[in-house]
Formats: structure tokens, sequence, C-alpha cells
């Protein structure tokens, strides 16, 4: 069978990332072809403006930064959250802070070369859309890095520096040079691209194209 390579490109603040991630995940695993398929993450900032150290309420950050009317908000938020269930992912947008995702996105790339970069970013996304984790805060991504197996003084350690703070300008210079306005964005062994979380059919086709 051939081997597929899937690039996306996804930031830990946006729910279509995390359920589209999920759904690639899950069609991948439903067809059988795990073993012959590798899954690279990159980063990507929707709002790299955002202070570092604060949050805002995600209701309010849309309604109020974004200009969406709250009862649009409230209405994709519960269609999300009911999409979500089939992932297992539980949504809970009333408690979610949106934070500045760059030093995230820094550990991600620092947590590579043990192999836990994938668990950190569910990790990640789970505290911020689950558990309404003040991201912002270093020793709350500190905790999530903790509770991953990985090494918080080591982390620090990045946090306080700039480690990594190249890999995650690479990833976006390549977005850019591709042409991604927008995320989730999947490409499939340099040849298929998809934008956003799609059914998982569009996925399932993509990925049987290739296979063909």
């Amino acid at each position: 069978m051939k081997k597929i390579k899937i690039d996306v490109w996804s930031d830990f603040v946006c729910p279509f990332c995390y359920l589209g991630n999920k759904k690639i995940e899950s069609v991948v695993e439903k067809i059988g072809i795990s073993d012959n398929v590798e899954i690279k993450y990159h980063s990507f900032l929707l709002d790299p403006s955002f202070p570092t150290e604060t949050t805002e309420p995600l209701v309010d950050y849309m309604t109020e930064r974004k200009n969406y009317p709250r009862e649009q908000v409230t209405i994709l938020h519960q269609q999300l959250a009911e999409n979500g269930k089939a992932y297992g992912i539980d949504f809970q947008f009333s408690t979610s802070l949106v934070f500045n995702t760059v030093k995230a996105h820094r550990l991600i790339h620092w947590a590579k070369q043990y192999d836990k970069n994938d668990a950190l970013k569910d990790a990640i996304m789970y505290a911020y859309f689950t558990d309404g984790v003040d991201l912002s805060k270093e020793e709350n991504l500190l905790d999530v890095i903790e509770n991953c197996g990985l090494n918080r003084e080591e982390a620090l350690q990045v946090l306080n520096s700039d480690q990594f703070s190249q890999e995650v300008e690479n990833d976006i210079y390549t977005a850019t040079q591709i042409g991604i306005k927008g995320v989730p964005f999947f490409v499939i062994n340099d040849k298929f691209a998809i934008s956003g979380s799609q059914e998982d059919r569009v996925f399932e086709n993509a990925l049987k194209q290739v296979l063909a």
C-alpha cells in the first residue's frame, strides 16, 4: 500500500481545527490505513496580534472583536458542540478563554523530539475547549506539559528563550506560500488540498484517490 503524508495547518483556538483534526484521524482509522499514513501538524496563528499575557472569553471575542452577532455565535457553537460529540469532543464554549497561541505552538515543536507533539496538541485543545483553562498563564500551560509526561523545567526553559520560534515562523511562511488564509487546511501527498472541517466523505474520497 502507498505511503500517505497528510500536512495539516491548524491553531489551538480554532474549533473547526479541533473537529477537522479528529475527523481526518477518524477517517484514516476507519478505512484501515493508519500504518501507512503520517499526519504532520503545522503551526498557524489566527490572531498573532492578540496580547500574550491576557485572555478573553471566546463568546466576547467573537462578538466584540470579530463583530459576529451574538445569536449567530450561539447557534454556531451549538452546532459545533453537537457535531463534536461524534468524535469524542466535549466543546464547552462558554468557558473557553482565547489566548495568544504562539507559546503553545513553540512547545509543540519542542515536544517533537520526544514524540509527544500529537499528544500535547490534543491535551492543549482539550484544556482550552473542554476544561476552560487559562492558557495565557505559563504555569497552566506547564501543567498540561507535565500531564503529558514531558519535563516541566525543560519546557519552562523553552518559554524563557526564543527556541522553536523559527520553526513556528517557517510553518506560517509555508502556509503563506501555499496560499492558506484559513484553517484547518489539509494537504495530502502534496497533491490534494482540503480547506476547512469537511464531511468525512470528503476526506475519505481524497484518500481513496491517492491510494488508487
